[in-house]
């Protein structure tokens, strides 16, 4: 991950955080006996779907 999208990772966590608005979907996942609970956030301004990028997230894993 470049350092650039470190950076405007962390900003869209504070964005959000400091915003308090409801997760647009919410993931739960038990793995050995713990319950992990995700929230998502769509920005509504990106012009790339949730497919997009969850494309180049699994396209980036595949490469390492």
């Amino acid at each position: 991950m470049a350092e650039n999208e470190k950076t405007d990772i962390k900003e869209i966590q504070t964005e959000e955080q400091s915003q308090h608005q409801k997760p647009d979907g919410i993931l739960t996942k038990k793995i050995n006996g713990k319950t992990f609970v995700t929230e998502i956030y769509f920005d509504k301004k990106s012009k790339e779907t949730f497919q997009d990028k969850l494309f180049k997230v699994i396209h980036s894993k595949q490469e390492k």
